[in-house]
């Protein structure tokens, strides 16, 4: 039957192939023996295989990945917890204690608390700054004898007004006790002076300043009639260390090069020809400086300050006052430099030094350099404002004095170490000693004592 044939009456349109082995035409076109000639399919009955590598591989990522979950969830978990416990603070809380010097506690104080508002546990210690105030005598004392109740805990940071003191602390003590001093920011010493005697003043450096505090007529002969000698006040209480400072000044610039101790002769000129006043505070001696009157009749001519202190106290003098200026003498620069002192000792916990250390790294950014510039501290780059008192003049370099056994050695010349209790034997004729031990009293540490006895050569009175 043909291709396109219609199936006749005895053929079956409907009925199913006959898929065995008759020869009958089927009416298809046939298919040709050894299979397909085109595109073919497998026939043989095989599977094509895997390799045991690549299932190997795909085993050992799905390991890994289950791995890397397990340690990210597990550790989420353990941080958490620790950050919890942390919060509550399982271990305390530490108090950790500052103490800074009196010409900058105010601004240390407004910073502590900023800094506790944003601190975070240490481990699970808790940590809380706490600033007092405390002149650098006081605290050097302390840390080399016995440490004043008053002050509260032994600190872990001191920020005194120079590095003068860790220098001395680290002669008395050894280099142990100190972990790191550095410097916050700077004010260099000057002269608060009347208006007149720094143009007679000039351009004279720290060496002509001994010999102007015991001429009596040395302001008489630049042009000051009436005026006798500098009469230069040197505190040693709140001066934030501008005596001791000046003392180095003095001692460099009047002795040959490299010995600055043999300029040690000037200081004690310098010191013994101070005017005496009710004692050695840097208040006092302001005060005397600015009273109303005749300035050439005044007791105190100058006193020796920090650049800084002048600004501040410039902005509050009273009406009548007597007119102030800064003098800064010519030569190298003496500056306090206002170093962040991290302690070591005993007396502290490894949470208290890694605070303490957060808490000078937080002094350092740049918000608190920024007040600490409003209130007349000098820092790298700032634009400093000033007023008719102090105009921040570009400075010279600074003064370079040597190694700390030298700073500690210029520094006993200023205020000599003093044992808790003193003992003093005088002769009758009290003349000549009476100022220098109103001095030295003045300078002692609270808690000292002092005992006066006088003697007449065969047998002692009461003691006074």
């Amino acid at each position: 039957m043909g291709r396109h044939s219609l199936p006749g009456s005895g053929d079956s349109a409907s009925g199913p192939a006959d898929h065995g082995g008759g020869d009958e035409p089927s009416g298809r076109i046939p298919r040709a023996d050894g299979g397909w000639q085109g595109r073919r399919r497998r026939t043989d009955g095989g599977r094509r295989g895997v390799s045991v590598g690549v299932i190997a591989a795909l085993i050992t990522v799905v390991v890994l990945v289950a791995g890397v979950f397990l340690w990210r969830f597990f550790g989420g978990v353990l941080s958490k917890r620790s950050a919890d416990a942390a919060q509550q603070c399982l271990e305390g809380t530490a108090e950790v204690a500052v103490v800074a010097d009196p010409s900058i506690v105010e601004n240390i104080a407004s910073f502590a608390e900023e800094f506790n508002s944003q601190t975070t546990p240490v481990g699970d210690v808790c940590v809380k700054v706490a600033v007092r105030e405390a002149g650098s005598d006081t605290v050097y004392n302390g840390l080399t004898g016995s440490w004043p109740g008053e002050l509260g805990a032994i600190p872990a940071l001191w920020i005194p007004a120079s590095s003068v003191q860790p220098a001395r602390l680290q002669v008395a003590n050894g280099k142990q006790a100190v972990i790191d001093a550095r410097s916050l920011v700077t004010t260099p010493v000057v002269l608060a002076v009347a208006p007149q005697v720094k143009n007679a003043l000039g351009q004279d450096g720290w060496a002509a300043l001994p010999g102007l505090q015991t001429d009596p007529s040395a302001l008489d002969g630049r042009d000051l009639p009436g005026w006798g000698s500098l009469r230069l006040a040197l505190p040693t209480v709140g001066g934030a260390d501008a005596t001791y400072l000046a003392a180095e000044a003095v001692a460099t610039a009047s002795a040959p090069d490299g010995s600055p101790t043999d300029g040690l002769g000037a200081v004690s000129t310098l010191l013994a020809g101070q005017p005496q006043l009710a004692d050695n505070t840097a208040e006092t001696a302001w005060n005397a400086l600015i009273a109303p009157g005749d300035p050439a009749l005044a007791p105190v001519h100058g006193v020796v300050m920090t650049e800084q202190q002048v600004f501040a106290r410039s902005t509050t003098m009273p009406d009548d006052a007597s007119p102030v200026a800064s003098w800064l003498p010519a030569g190298p620069v003496a500056q306090a430099d206002y170093p962040t002192v991290l302690l070591s000792g005993p007396w502290l916990t490894e949470e208290q030094v890694d605070a303490a250390s957060q808490f000078a790294r937080f002094l350092r950014k740049p918000d608190q350099v920024a007040k600490l510039n409003d209130a007349g501290f000098r820092a790298p780059g700032a634009v400093m404002e000033g007023n008719d008192v102090v105009g921040f003049p570009e400075l010279g370099e600074s003064l370079a004095v040597g190694d700390d056994a030298l700073r500690s050695a210029l520094a006993g010349a200023v205020a000599p170490a003093a044992g808790a209790v003193t003992t003093v034997m005088l002769d009758q004729n009290l003349s000549g000693v009476t100022g220098a031990l109103e001095g030295r009293i003045a300078a002692l540490p609270p808690g000292a004592v002092v005992g006066l006895w006088t003697f007449d050569g065969t047998e002692g009175s009461e003691p006074v």
